[in-house]
């Protein structure tokens, strides 16, 4: 892996340099006028609406409503000051005082715990409504900024550059009349932020983003963005005129996306952050029955090379409010469970502190997942620190490509085929467990043994709250149930068909007397018990 010049605090002017560059390139993008698609504001938001590709066609013909939200955490967001190995003595070593305390991180396992400033996602972490897929990223990994963005949206590999993304894959194979005849939603939308890579194909820039909630308020009243009047019989009025017509005509669908977010509300009162705003109207969207298939939204300021804790804890508390609110304010009109919520940065922090109480761009980190048919829990090993375990630059080895995550998301989440899913991504790559969805293909043997651990809770003693963890090796149908001494049963955790890998469930004894109960893991005819104690 090559270090890039910039990634680093202390590469001075190159640093500030390599920011101006994506400042620069985002600017460009920003002023793209040829597209296929629309913009517009709802709230003081920019909305921006995305063309269809074969792929996007695929999903409108799904009979399903499902919806996939995309959150990008911009600039590199610390995996490890995350999600957070408590018990790992190199961690501490490693980052000194930019480190989260073991005993103010929320325990997820007897090994991992939460940064604090996300205690907000603790209600659909014990529901099972959570996952963690640690240590994602891709061989070779890039530490710029703009490069390593574009890898993971456009699913390309580290020495390959492409100028269209994962989700646009196939635009070259649109409908021929396409722009004279464009579908009546849109199949993706961008809220906030420049254009991006990721809805791109191959022949057209397919989003404008305009930021005045008055040019939305003139196109609902005239059905078009910019007024021809007044403009001087010019060279410069020639030119704007132009420009007008080509805005005015990529714009398609204003009238869908007002009407669906005019006849909705929301139950739940967002924060004012800039994110929270973004997914009260994604919800909006969603409940006035847009019809739209993807999401993507923004959270930017990761890129924390100096002064971390406090920038970080503030980021995690606005990225924990706003998926929080949002996913209350969709089950208020149970609607929650045809939407998928997940995270991704275009990479993770060096392990070591940088010495500016900060730390420079790395490598793996984890995503998040959440919903009604997510597979709660950590998946995947804890981060590995040890020196042979991580690479020539000491950045942490990736266990999951994030085209894996890919891949899960079009073939278990939209129940696209392997084959088609794979052509978008270009590559072939082996799905993660972290999705229990009905009508999906599931490819492993029923007869085959099953194999897993029951691990033993943590704290114990506990008091009033411990965690209990098991691993599975592959899908089984499995009852968690907590009893006393005398075999009475006092809770039935889970019981119903979960993926393969880690799962950790929170339990609460607050209404229980102090005392010896037994939890006890059974999978088909395979049970595993063990005890844990309650002081009070």
């Amino acid at each position: 892996m090559k270090k890039i010049k910039g990634s680093s605090l202390a590469d001075g002017h190159h640093h500030h340099e390599h920011h101006d560059l994506c400042s620069r390139r985002d600017f460009i993008r920003r002023l793209g006028l040829f597209t296929a698609g629309s913009a517009f504001v709802l709230g003081n938001t920019p909305v921006q609406a995305l063309q269809s590709s074969s792929l996007f066609r695929k999903l409108a013909g799904l009979e399903s409503d499902r919806v996939l939200v995309l959150i990008q955490l911009n600039g590199g967001n610390d995996g490890l000051n995350t999600v957070v190995p408590v018990e790992n003595d190199l961690y501490y070593n490693y980052r000194g005082d930019i480190s989260v305390a073991k005993n103010e991180a929320i325990s997820l396992s007897d090994t991992m715990g939460l940064n604090p400033a996300m205690q907000s996602l603790m209600p659909l972490w014990e529901e099972g409504k959570m996952g963690i897929i640690q240590s994602v990223g891709y061989p070779n990994g890039d530490l710029s900024h703009f490069r390593s963005t574009d890898i993971w949206l456009s699913a390309s590999d580290h020495d390959e550059y492409l100028q269209t993304g994962w989700l646009g894959r196939h635009l070259a194979n649109q409908n021929p009349d396409f722009v004279e005849n464009p579908p009546n939603n849109p199949l993706a939308v961008q809220i906030g932020g420049a254009s991006s890579l990721l809805f791109k194909g191959d022949a057209l820039d397919m989003g404008m983003t305009l930021n005045d909630v008055g040019i939305l308020e003139y196109l609902v009243e005239n059905g078009v963005i910019y007024s021809m009047d007044g403009l001087p019989e010019t060279v410069y009025g020639d030119e704007m005129r132009f420009m007008r017509t080509q805005a005015n005509n990529s714009f398609r669908y204003a009238e869908s996306i007002k009407s669906a977010y005019d006849e909705s509300s929301n139950r739940v009162e967002f924060d004012s952050e800039n994110l929270g705003r973004s997914l009260s109207i994604v919800s909006r969207l969603i409940k006035g029955n847009l019809g739209t298939k993807i999401f993507l939204v923004s959270l930017d300021g990761f890129d924390t090379h100096a002064n971390q804790l406090g920038d970080h804890t503030a980021l995690l508390t606005e990225l924990s409010t706003a998926v929080s609110d949002f996913y209350n304010d969709l089950s208020a009109d149970s609607r929650s469970e045809e939407v998928l919520i997940a995270t991704f940065s275009e990479f993770g922090r060096r392990v070591f502190s940088n010495g500016a109480a900060g730390t420079d761009h790395g490598t793996a980190a984890p995503l998040f997942v959440f919903g009604d048919t997510v597979q709660g829990g950590l998946i995947g090993e804890d981060p590995k620190l040890d020196a042979e375990d991580l690479d020539e630059f000491d950045n942490m080895q990736h266990e999951y490509d994030f085209r894996q995550v890919y891949l899960t998301l079009l073939c278990d989440w939209f129940g696209i085929s392997k084959e088609d899913a794979q052509e978008a991504l270009g590559s072939d790559h082996e799905k993660v467990p972290f999705l229990d969805v009905p009508n999906t293909v599931n490819n492993e043997s029923s007869t085959a043994p099953i194999s897993f651990k029951l691990h033993q809770n943590y704290p114990n003693p506990f008091n009033p709250v411990t965690t209990i963890s098991f691993t599975l090796q592959q899908s089984a149908t499995v009852r968690l149930q907590v009893f006393d001494v005398q075999g009475r049963l006092i809770q039935t955790m889970i019981d119903r068909r979960i993926n393969a890998g880690n799962h950790s469930l929170r339990f609460d004894a607050s209404g229980l007397s102090s005392g010896t109960y037994v939890y006890r893991l059974q999978t088909g005819n395979q049970i595993e018990t063990k005890s844990m104690t309650l002081i009070k």
